[in-house]
């Protein structure tokens, strides 16, 4: 494989030496090879197939660290602050492979303990004002670290070619695995490093004479033409529609290739119709928007993107660089190691808050009653080729169907911009439409979606990795689809998974969607911060926490019990087991915590993404602080505790839609003894279609469980649609109504809760909720 792939055009210069020719101890001389990348490994090929894609990995890591101009290159600090330097990226991959192979027991002693150690975790900060200073000290000097690097080829090197296991094909399960997991991270940090070398300055980097060309057009077709004069890119950029499907999720486990733990599972997903733009958003297209001056409109942005965005004073994208005078709108590109004339046909490299507020005006500037939004993950699967939706169905012994996953064969990417066949992303119509009408569905950059990484049902932690995935289901990654240019092996594959911060940059664009289903991260109401307070406040604080004593103790307040714990007792009262418990719209989880007393697992799933980062930082940490607002600019901070006695290991938080319990993986009939949903149904888009969800056969909800639902009755348009109320003059009408959404339920219980949510400490929202608890009976 390796030779034909040397010998096909998609070299574009003949390697001077092949990958199997290469001195198994030392590294050899790349002088004059132009850098490519193997097709992804096949773990059953034996040792010269994974002595040939371990030499690949290093040569392209050590071809991209060749554009580093000095030795203050590699210790010269992003501009900003989240990450570390360029030299912890060079020997990060490398103490992995001693770390994960003394893991594994195929090697029995450390090179460099104290390397091994200082370079074995990167940083993943929480916030763009996460800033990380005063490490300059503790790096080693460039020839340590290349020295570090010869130890450590030659060590695998050796490994590869003269451990008896290899004498195996390499299965998930055996001590090999940690072997190509090895591999695979490595090129990650291909890309990962690629991107933070795109933001030094200039001064540091030179092009290396092997990097692949770049894809610039010579000169643009006169179709091209925009009416700002000297702008060429796609005229139009219509929206293609795809029909109404279902899309299956998850790699089989006997694909012989590395996955991470992420990708492994199973999951089938309903995909309602949606609309989505041919082509990337071009640099063209993001320019409309800046130079119209909407980027710097707050109206656009949510929450957390304007703040980014005054945090960093940005006022185009990040790798637009300023060609004139402040205001005049002219600007040139940055590519990974040099400036060039703005390419106006290639896609946007942006992050996802400047994604989202360009959807925002884009829906404003059209009049489109319909907003946009960015991809689904299933909908960027529902796009793909038949060719590549029918891989889950792959089984053992069906070879030919491999090299449909564009990364297994030299033809699978020979029209994609991906496993680095360019050195570049590139113009946003260079390469041919798929199947369903539609550019760069693979490869060029990625695509930010409104997922957050999320695990698949069936997930499971691989030992030799215990912490790549989890620790990022947190609702605070946001994922990336279809691989870049850059990305090679598995980032490249037709099973990758991938995710970053919404304030990160990587080889990323979008695409605009419009469809029925709403973005999963949830309407921007539910994101602010003093929203997320008065939650807080409303779930944790004290009576005399929520209430104002001067004004208490002057004309009083009206009595009210703490509605979360109350909602607990009522579902552990009339519960018959005590198994696994499903709180929809847990909002901060006070109900999910207190369901734990009893119940052996609880999974609490919310809407908004904000209040489950709440709950999840509970859940990990016990505590958290929060404010609440007295009057005006002035508040006082409060710290919410979760009672020691709780288990808070019982208790996981699910970022999704209530009414879509399938694509969150909690809809597998007779999972849970119990369900609560609190305050919730008169404020989903579609209230009947949550509660038929529990109707049937197919109910999560086993047999003889219960549902508990609370719900003040306020119905009103700006949450849902008037033909979908649930409504009714009087208390009884509204039973009478969920009765008849809920055949199969006896009615077990009904009573008036009422409760109160403090605004400020002179303006309060008392509220009735009409609580029911009905039985599953059929």
């Amino acid at each position: 494989m390796t030779q034909a792939y040397a010998d096909t055009k998609m070299a574009r210069k003949t390697p001077a030496i092949s990958e199997m020719q290469l001195a198994p101890q030392s590294e050899p001389d790349w002088a004059g090879v132009c850098a490519f990348s193997l097709p992804m490994l096949d773990i059953r090929g034996g040792r010269q197939a994974l002595l040939d894609y371990f030499h690949n990995t290093w040569r392209l890591t050590e071809t991209l660290f060749s554009a580093l101009t000095c030795e203050e290159a590699y210790f010269e600090r992003p501009y900003h602050k989240t990450r570390h330097p360029l030299i912890f990226y060079y020997v990060h991959p490398v103490s992995f492979y001693i770390n994960k192979l003394l893991v594994a027991g195929l090697i029995k002693e450390p090179v460099n303990k104290h390397f091994e150690a200082l370079f074995e975790t990167g940083v993943d900060e929480m916030s763009w004002d996460d800033l990380h200073d005063g490490e300059q000290d503790i790096w080693p000097t460039v020839a340590e670290a290349r020295e570090y690097r010869r130890k450590v080829y030659g060590i695998v090197t050796e490994l590869i070619e003269t451990h008896p296991i290899f004498d195996h094909p390499i299965t998930m399960d055996s001590p090999g695995w940690a072997l190509v997991m090895c591999f695979e991270h490595e090129r990650i940090h291909l890309e990962t490093s690629s991107v933070l070398m795109r933001e030094l300055p200039l001064k540091f980097l030179q092009a290396p004479a092997q990097w692949p060309e770049l894809p610039v057009a010579k000169n643009a077709p006169e179709r091209f033409v925009r009416p700002v004069a000297g702008l060429h890119y796609p005229a139009d950029n219509p929206l293609i529609e795809v029909a109404k499907t279902s899309v299956s999720l998850g790699k089989p486990a006997e694909w012989p290739t590395f996955g991470w733990d992420n990708e492994y599972g199973q999951e089938t997903r309903d995909v309602e119709a949606f609309r989505a733009s041919q082509r990337l958003i071009s640099n063209g297209e993001f320019y409309e928007f800046v130079s119209s001056g909407a980027y710097l409109e707050e109206k656009y942005w949510s929450e957390q993107g304007w703040q980014w965005r005054r945090f960093r004073n940005t006022r185009w994208p990040t790798f637009w660089v300023q060609d004139g005078p402040v205001g005049s709108h002219q600007y040139r590109l940055r590519t990974i190691f040099a400036e060039i004339p703005m390419q106006w046909d290639w896609p946007a490299i942006v992050n996802y808050y400047e994604a989202r507020a360009y959807c925002a005006w884009r829906a404003e500037r059209d009049g489109s009653k319909t907003p946009y939004r960015l991809l689904l993950e299933k909908e960027h699967l529902a796009m793909q080729d038949d060719a590549l939706q029918s891989l889950t169905d792959w089984r053992p012994g069906q070879d030919e169907r491999l090299e449909r996953d564009p990364v297994m064969s030299v033809d699978g990417f020979s029209d994609l911009n991906l496993n680095l066949r360019c050195g570049s992303e590139g113009p946003v119509e260079a390469y041919a439409t798929n199947q369903r009408g539609f550019n760069d569905v693979m490869g060029n950059v990625w695509q930010w979606s409104e997922d957050v990484f999320h695990p698949l049902p069936g997930f499971e932690i691989h030992p030799y990795y215990v912490d790549f995935s989890t620790p990022c289901y947190d609702n605070e990654h946001q994922m990336i689809l279809g691989g870049s240019f850059i990305s090679t092996g598995d980032e490249a594959s037709a099973w990758a998974r991938f995710h970053f911060r919404p304030h990160f940059f990587q080889h990323a664009g979008f695409r605009l969607v419009q469809g029925s289903e709403p973005a999963p991260v949830g309407g921007e109401r539910y994101e602010t911060d003093a929203l997320l307070n008065q939650y807080m406040l409303f779930h944790f604080g004290s009576q005399a926490e929520q209430r104002d004593e001067a004004i208490n103790a002057n004309v009083g307040h009206p009595e009210t019990q703490p509605f979360m714990q109350v909602m607990a007792d009522l579902v552990q009262r009339y519960a018959a087991r005590y198994g696994r418990v499903l709180d929809l719209g847990c909002a901060v989880g006070r109900a999910s915590f207190e369901l734990a007393r009893y119940f052996e697992q609880v999974t609490g799933l919310d809407y908004s993404a904000a209040f489950i980062r709440a709950a999840d930082k509970l859940r990990v940490k016990g505590e958290m602080s929060y404010q609440r607002l007295e009057s005006g600019r002035h508040s006082t901070e409060l710290v919410a505790t979760i009672d020691a006695g709780i288990d808070r290991d019982r208790v996981r938080f699910v970022q999704g839609d209530a009414a879509g319990l399938q694509a969150a993986g909690l809809a597998q009939a007779g999972s849970y003894d119990a369900v609560l949903m609190s305050n919730l149904l008169c404020r989903m888009p579609d209230p009947a279609a949550c509660l038929k969800q529990f109707v049937g056969e197919k109910s999560p909800l086993v047999k003889g469980g219960i549902l508990v639902l609370s719900s003040p009755n306020t119905w009103m348009e700006q949450y849902t649609p008037a033909d979908s109320f649930v409504d009714a003059p009087d208390s009884d009408g509204a039973l009478q109504k969920l009765a008849q959404l809920l055949p199969g339920y006896e009615l077990l219980h009904q009573q008036d809760l009422p409760f109160m949510i403090r605004e400020h400490r002179r303006k309060y929202e008392y509220i009735v909720s009409q609580v029911s608890i009905w039985r599953r009976t059929l």
